[in-house]
C-alpha cells in the first residue's frame, strides 16, 4: 500500500471517529510511521519487537486508525499455551503519531486497544506521567498496576556541536578531553562479530553486577532483523578495546542499549569519551534525539548520565486491564 499517500492530506482525523485497528503492516509502512513520531521508545522498533518473538512470545504489530488516518502503533505480545492467549503484553506503547495528542485521542487509542485485548492485558503505557493522562486511561477501562514507570532522558541533536557541548558540565567536558590526551581512540563498527563480542561483555557484566538486562536471544534477534542500525562503538587503548557501547537507531532516534567498561576503560574515561562520539556520529547521521538508556535515582551511572544534562522524562507507570 501507498502509506505517504494517505498522510499527506493536511486535514486532521476526525477524533469522533472511533479507533479501529489494522494489523501487520509491512516493515516499510512501521519505519515510516517511527519516523513521523515525536517521542518514539525502543522496545516499539521494528527490530526491538521481532528479538522479543524471538523469546517465544506472539507478534501483533498493530496500526490504531482513526478516520481512516494512522494515529498511533504499537508492537503488541501475546503468551499463547496451547493455542490460548493467556497474558498480553505492551511496553511502552502504543506510540502516539501527534506531539500533544488530546485526551479524546488518548482515550480512543487506549480503549481500542482494551476491547481488542481483553484481560489479562498488561501495559506500561508511553505516556507521560499526569492526570490528564491517568484519567484518559481509566476512562478506556485500565486500573494502576505500578506506579513508578520508565525514566530516562534525551538530549537534542539538532542543535550544533558546539551548543551540545556547551551543554555538558564541566566535569564530563574535563574527562572527555582527558581521555582523548590519553589517546584513546574509537572503532565504530556494525559487523557481526563486533556485534558478538559486546553482547559477551555485556552478559559477564550482567553476572558480575548482578543486574538484569536484555538477553541473547533478544539482542541478537533485534541485530539479525535491522543489522544497519545497530552500531558498537569500541575505545580502544594500544590495540585492545578496553570499553563499548551499542547504540540502537529507531526512526530519527538513536538510543544507548548496552556496554561494558574494563578496568583500563574506567581509568580512560570511557563513558565521557564514548558518549561524546556516539552523540556526534549519530548527528552526523542525521539522528535528532539520543536517549541515555535510562536512569534510576540514586545510581552512580545515573549520576554520570545527568553531567550530560539531557532533558529527562518519567513515564506513567504500568497498567492493566481484564
Amino acid at each position: 500500500m501507498n502509506v505517504h499517500a494517505a498522510w499527506a492530506e493536511t486535514a486532521a482525523a476526525d477524533t469522533t471517529a472511533p479507533v479501529t485497528l489494522r494489523f501487520e503492516p509491512d516493515r516499510a509502512e512501521w519505519d515510516a510511521l517511527e519516523a513521523r513520531a515525536p517521542f518514539p521508545h525502543l522496545p516499539q522498533n521494528f527490530a526491538y519487537a521481532a528479538g522479543r518473538a524471538a523469546l517465544g512470545w506472539r507478534l501483533r504489530r498493530t496500526v490504531f486508525e482513526q478516520g481512516g488516518r494512522p494515529v498511533a502503533y504499537a508492537a503488541v505480545l501475546e503468551k499463547r499455551l496451547a493455542g490460548l492467549r493467556v497474558l498480553t503484553r505492551l511496553n511502552r506503547g502504543p506510540i502516539l503519531l501527534e506531539g500533544a495528542p488530546s485526551p479524546d485521542t488518548v482515550t480512543a487509542v487506549y480503549t481500542a486497544l482494551h476491547r481488542h485485548w481483553r484481560g489479562p492485558l498488561l501495559i506500561a503505557p508511553a505516556l507521560p506521567r499526569d492526570n490528564g493522562n491517568d484519567a484518559a486511561l481509566r476512562r478506556a477501562g485500565f486500573v494502576i498496576r505500578q506506579r513508578q514507570g520508565w525514566q530516562s532522558a534525551r538530549i537534542d541533536l539538532t542543535r550544533s556541536e558546539d551548543e551540545i557541548w556547551a551543554g555538558f558540565a564541566s566535569t564530563f567536558r574535563n574527562r572527555y578531553r582527558q581521555a582523548a590526551k590519553a589517546g584513546a581512540r574509537l572503532r565504530i563498527a556494525n559487523d557481526a562479530e563486533s556485534f558478538d563480542w559486546m553482547v559477551e561483555r555485556h552478559l559477564a557484566n550482567m553476572r558480575a553486577k548482578r543486574f538484569n538486562g536484555p538477553g541473547p536471544i533478544l539482542l541478537r534477534g533485534l541485530r539479525d532483523t535491522a543489522p544497519e542500525n545497530v552500531l558498537v562503538f569500541q575505545l580502544i587503548a594500544g590495540d585492545t578495546p578496553v570499553a563499548g557501547m551499542s547504540v540502537v537507531r529507531f526512526g530519527t532516534h538513536a538510543e544507548y542499549h548496552i556496554g561494558w567498561f574494563g578496568e583500563d576503560g574506567r581509568r580512560l574515561n570511557a563513558g565521557n569519551f564514548l558518549m561524546w562520539e556516539i552523540m556526534k556520529e549519530m548527528k552526523r547521521r542525521g539522528v535528532a534525539t539520543y536517549d541515555v538508556g535510562g536512569m534510576r535515582p540514586g545510581d552512580g551511572y545515573t549520576r554520570f548520565k545527568e553531567t550530560m544534562r539531557p532533558v529527562p522524562f518519567t513515564l506513567i507507570g504500568e497498567w492493566m486491564s481484564f
